[in-house]
Parts: structure tokens; C-alpha cells; sequence
């Protein structure tokens, strides 16, 4: 469902779309909240190895997919899309990988989201900061990405 939000401004890019794109793409929060807002209900943080961190994230964002259509991306061939992958990065230097066809063509794909509010005190836009969560992993831990500073659209 599309709400409107009434976000403090925020100064600035938040993260940048890199890679197989025109130029890259520098994103706003203006850009973040002219997208379609989705809740994310109580998400129970598990790590990687399957330990419950003992608590849930809340809060809502838009859809990763949707942010990256907003970006000049590159698929020439017809099958550029089949070899395409993206990688999320924080600035702390982690990262985690997506398909392109995961994002784009699959259930789990409508559930990979840039967190616009979340009820984690490391996570605030209004001070230049966003997470990711991929709400259809079975552990939401691992490719929760805390402080997102790129997004990296590359080709296998």
C-alpha cells in the first residue's frame, strides 16, 4: 500500500547504483519515498547459523526492485538478464548477493527491501542511513545489510 510519510529531509545520496548502469545512479531519499511503501509485520532476526537473536525487526520500506528499474540499467541481449547478479554493500564493507531473477522474477524478490523506517536505533534515514532485509529468508540475518552504501549490478 502507498503511504504517504512525513520524513524529516534528508540532505544528500543515501547509497549509489553502480555497475551495468548508464552513470551511476546516486539514490535520494526524495527517489526512496516516491515509492510504494510495504510494512514488513514483526520479522524474527535468526542468524546464519540458526540461533534466534531474541528479537524482531518492524518497520517498512520499498522494494529493491523498484528502485533499481529507476536506474539506466544495461541488459542489451536478451539473455543479459539470466547472467546478471547484484550485490549490496554497507560501509562497513559488508556485502550480500542477489540473482538478478530473484529480484525480478520470483516471490522473494517482492520481500527484498531498502528499509526506509525500522524500529533499530542503527537504522535512520534521516540521518543518511538505510538497511536492506530479504523478508522471504528462511534467516534474516545474513543478508540483512546495515548501512547500505552501494548497489552493484554486475554480469557472471
Amino acid at each position: 500500500m502507498k503511504v504517504v510519510r512525513d520524513t524529516p529531509s534528508v540532505e544528500g545520496t543515501l547509497f549509489s547504483i553502480t555497475g551495468r548502469v548508464a552513470l551511476p545512479f546516486a539514490v535520494t531519499a526524495d527517489i526512496l519515498l516516491k515509492q510504494e511503501y510495504l510494512k514488513t509485520g514483526d520479522v524474527p532476526m535468526v542468524c546464519g547459523d540458526g540461533e534466534p537473536k531474541g528479537h524482531t525487526l518492524r518497520g517498512g520500506g520499498v522494494r529493491l526492485a523498484d528502485i533499481i528499474t529507476e536506474a539506466d540499467v544495461h541488459i542489451t541481449e536478451h539473455n543479459d538478464s539470466k547472467k546478471m547478479y547484484v550485490v549490496v554493500s554497507s560501509r562497513d564493507g559488508y556485502a550480500t548477493v542477489f540473482s538478478w531473477q530473484e529480484i525480478f522474477n520470483t516471490a522473494n524478490g517482492e520481500g527484498v527491501l531498502i528499509l526506509t523506517d525500522s524500529n533499530y536505533e542503527s537504522m535512520k534515514m534521516e540521518e543518511g542511513r538505510v538497511d536492506l532485509i530479504s523478508l522471504g529468508d528462511y534467516l534474516s540475518g545474513p543478508r540483512r545489510v546495515r548501512d547500505v552504501a552501494q548497489v552493484d549490478i554486475r554480469m557472471v
